[in-house]
């Protein structure tokens, strides 16, 4: 029961989620994916392609539990976190940049997360029970429709698109809290089960993800910025979904919770690419000042 609760609260979570991006997509700013197409290029080759490569030699060199390296793996194959627009504002990244990055990732992931799903299985033997065709439906279904309809009422009722994504916001915060609440309360907390192998090996993992996004974003740094904090973050949303279709006999609420550990640990590895950021554009501004100021 419960975890059928869940599995409804994250897949909805999902399509609130991708609706309230297209809501807040800023008139013009899909066309800067084509007037800047290496940038873009170069985002989508390191979180799709590097990341998830990085990630399967990390868990290899580390060596943790072999669902525990599945779940890390998987975090890095699902591109495109909820969280990455509010970390954007918060780290003074281009929110243009990482709003066209989900909108590029929420694409992809069509073709990338089957894909990569598929390998997981053959490299890893993990035996995901989502199959590419499963997984693809599913995508189809909570991803590309919202996404559409949120921009075309942007696009139509700019005015309405405002005050609608304040609200598709809240709604997604709820849902997220809801989700958090169910794992936590029937689940028991996996922070302590990790591992410290388990727990160096994301900050290995995140730390090289959010250096390597950084340089891919030059030369802007607001845009160094964002895709650094995509190719970081990991979306727990789409994760936990494949892992509960993946595995309906066991206990996919531990699982969730497992996860959640590891997307915590990830969010918490991120701290030091975040300072040294910030000290990064403390600089740059300061390098910006006229002659005879001081920063304020």
């Amino acid at each position: 029961m419960l975890k059928d609760v869940l599995a409804f609260v994250l897949s909805n979570a999902i399509v609130v989620f991708m609706f309230s991006a297209g809501l807040a997509a800023q008139r013009g700013g899909v066309r800067q994916i084509l007037q800047r197409p290496a940038l873009y290029g170069r985002a989508l080759a390191v979180v799709l392609v590097v990341v998830p490569l990085m990630a399967y030699a990390v868990v290899r060199l580390f060596k943790p539990p072999s669902v525990i390296a599945a779940a890390i793996v998987l975090t890095a194959v699902c591109p495109g976190a909820p969280l990455l627009v509010k970390q954007a504002k918060s780290l003074h990244a281009s929110v243009t940049t990482a709003l066209n990055l989900l909108l590029l990732l929420a694409v992809c992931s069509l073709v990338t997360v089957p894909l990569w799903v598929e390998v997981l299985d053959r490299v890893m033997g993990v035996q995901l029970q989502a199959s590419p065709g499963l997984v693809l439906r599913t995508l189809l279904v909570k991803v590309i429709p919202p996404l559409v309809a949120g921009m075309a009422i942007q696009r139509l009722f700019p005015r309405a698109a405002g005050g609608l994504a304040v609200w598709t916001s809240r709604l997604f915060n709820v849902l997220l809290v809801v989700a958090v609440v169910l794992i936590l309360v029937k689940a028991p907390p996996r922070l302590g089960e990790l591992g410290g192998a388990t727990v160096l090996a994301l900050l290995v993992l995140v730390s090289a993800s959010a250096f390597l996004g950084h340089w891919a974003g030059a030369p802007r740094l607001e845009d160094r910025k964002a895709v650094a904090l995509t190719a970081g973050l990991a979306p727990p949303a789409l994760t936990l979904t494949i892992i509960i279709h993946s595995y309906p006999r066991l206990q996919a609420l531990e699982v969730a919770a497992g996860v959640a550990a590891i997307v915590i640990v990830r969010l918490l590895s991120l701290i030091p690419y975040k300072v040294w950021a910030k000290r990064q554009d403390r600089s740059e501004r300061a390098d910006r000042l006229p002659p005879g100021r001081v920063p304020g």
